[in-house]
């Protein structure tokens, strides 16, 4: 899956840097749609996202959220909102919540039935991820199945001009010798 994949891993440390990214992304775009564990309101403020659909990852009920134990839910929400928008790019934050509540084979499985739906629409999902949050044998089946990046590289990737200050190392007091980034 790893060499035609529409997903991307950006692969983050502290502090985390993946919203940034993301708006300098998709800028003012409308075609944005951004998945979170942080409360939608929140991301559009503090990110610059107000322009993109925005959902969240919460056991709470409402017409924008998305239940952790419902990946279903989650393929029809991106099937839905990739309908007619074509280029879009997706940004996922809450793996690791997911992974609470799903193993890893059925959250795998979830992502491989979004990348068809992502090729389909000529579309792209950035995954933002923590290596420090995985085992190491789920870390590396995602190493497997999806290229990671950098905020650096991914920025170089969609050509997105412009100078970001973005930090990408993970500090000294948090690296483990038995994570491969």
């Amino acid at each position: 899956m790893k060499n035609d994949s529409r997903i991307s891993l950006l692969v983050e440390g502290y502090p985390r840097n993946g919203y940034q990214t993301y708006s300098k992304l998709v800028g003012r775009s409308t075609s944005g749609l951004c998945i979170s564990r942080l409360h939608p309101d929140y991301v559009a403020q503090k990110y610059d996202l107000e322009m993109s659909k925005r959902y969240w990852l919460s056991n709470q009920s409402g017409e924008e959220n998305i239940a952790p134990k419902s990946l279903n839910q989650l393929v029809k929400v991106v099937r839905s909102e990739l309908r007619g928008r074509s280029g879009s790019k997706i940004f996922l934050d809450g793996l690791e919540y997911l992974l609470l509540f799903n193993d890893m084979n059925k959250v795998l499985d979830t992502l491989s039935e979004i990348d068809s739906l992502l090729k389909a629409a000529r579309a792209e999902l950035v995954m933002a991820i923590d290596p420090l949050t995985f085992e190491q044998k789920d870390l590396e089946r995602m190493w497997g199945a999806f290229p990671r990046y950098t905020a650096e590289e991914l920025l170089a990737k969609y050509s997105v001009g412009g100078s970001i200050n973005i930090p990408t190392s993970i500090g000294a007091e948090r690296e483990r010798s038995d994570v491969r980034v």
